[in-house]
């Protein structure tokens, strides 16, 4: 597999999305026990095709704007056409149609990044901002589950040439690469195969796409910081969000949780992400998913190893996720310069045993 990466720009050949499964199981033939008086009152049927099945497993191939996309990711002649008309699950099918399995596990770090304005649009550099959330994600086929790790942005660590500073930072510093050396280091030299960045518009976006996202918020959340664009204002109770309040949900660090609260409430929206990307609707919204993925991503997987994560993503229920945060403390007001985010040993130590493996 190609370990090129693949650029914002370059994303427009090799458009990677989730993929949503199919149309809930078919509706179930019933059969009537009749008497030969009965049979000659009422005439049998012939048995009804189940077309809807065939013109929605169609729609993959011909969906708006995306036709030639779609035929490369599920070939018509890779569909079992006549698994479908005997009753298989349309799901089951389409999962099979992709062809492509996770052979084994990867583990990538996706981090939420400022874009920078001045780079040119598109570019590796334009996403070499600071990242304001951090997450390491491992899927397994193996044992067939999902661990994420969130890592606060303020955690302390150190980096050649800069001296002590928070884990944000070296993403500005030394892009994608430094970002991985720096997690891995930090991370017992845990493994990292690939990483995502997507700057934080593409948040908003991609909700946006979706047609919101279902959370129940826990809290009356307002706050409001105009150098970081945020106007949050949520009610308790449990809601559809948009792009633009799912973000404000997501980054919301003004309580007495902090930054492990806020890196809870963003695996909630990544899991309630999920929820809707395998809602069989979602073909429809392909073309604005694409679109975002050109402007809002940048990433190292290969074509064919995004499109194996997300083959392996759809057969993935939600008890097979498992979510959690880099434990530590805050740092005491006069103890540093700056505030940090304390992490011992064993904290790192808990984090990644029996979850991640290391170098």
């Amino acid at each position: 597999m190609s370990n090129r990466p693949i650029t914002a720009s370059k994303v427009r050949s090799a458009e990677a999305t989730n993929r949503a499964d199919l149309p809930p199981d078919p509706l179930k033939t019933m059969s009537v026990e009749s008497t030969p008086s009965e049979l000659s009152k009422h005439p049998s049927k012939p048995k009804r095709i189940p077309f809807a099945k065939i013109a929605f497993t169609l729609s993959l191939i011909v969906s708006v704007g995306a036709g030639a996309f779609l035929s490369r990711i599920v070939p018509i002649n890779a569909i079992d056409w006549v698994g479908l008309l005997s009753g298989r699950k349309p799901e089951e099918v389409f999962i099979e149609s992709l062809g492509r399995k996770l052979e084994r596990p990867y583990q990538i770090l996706v981090m939420g990044v400022d874009r920078v304005l001045e780079a040119p649009f598109g570019s590796p550099e334009s996403f070499n901002g600071r990242s304001d959330s951090m997450m390491l994600i491992r899927f397994d086929p193996i044992d067939h589950s999902v661990h994420m790790l969130s890592i606060p942005r303020d955690t302390q660590v150190p980096i050649s040439g800069y001296g002590t500073v928070k884990i944000n930072a070296a993403n500005v510093y030394g892009g994608a690469e430094l970002a991985q050396t720096v997690v891995s280091q930090k991370l017992n030299g845990v493994e990292i195969d690939r990483y995502v960045r997507l700057d934080t518009s593409g948040l908003s976006a991609l909700v946006d796409a979706v047609g919101g996202v279902e959370i129940n918020v826990p809290k009356r959340m307002k706050y409001v910081d105009k150098t970081q664009k945020l106007n949050i204002n949520l009610y308790a109770g449990l809601q559809t969000l948009n792009g633009e309040q799912a973000e404000g949900f997501a980054r919301f660090r003004y309580d007495e949780d902090g930054d492990i609260g806020r890196a809870k409430r963003q695996q909630v929206v990544l899991k309630a992400l999920k929820t809707k990307l395998a809602h069989p609707s979602i073909i429809l919204r392909l073309p604005d998913l694409i679109n975002i993925m050109q402007k809002h991503v940048d990433s190292n997987l290969s074509f064919e190893e995004m499109m194996a994560i997300a083959t392996f993503s759809l057969t993935i229920k939600p008890e097979q996720i498992q979510s959690s945060s880099l434990k530590g403390r805050p740092s005491e007001p006069n103890e540093f310069r700056f505030s940090y985010w304390i992490v011992s040993p064993e904290d790192v130590d808990q984090a990644i045993a029996n979850k991640f493996t290391t170098k």
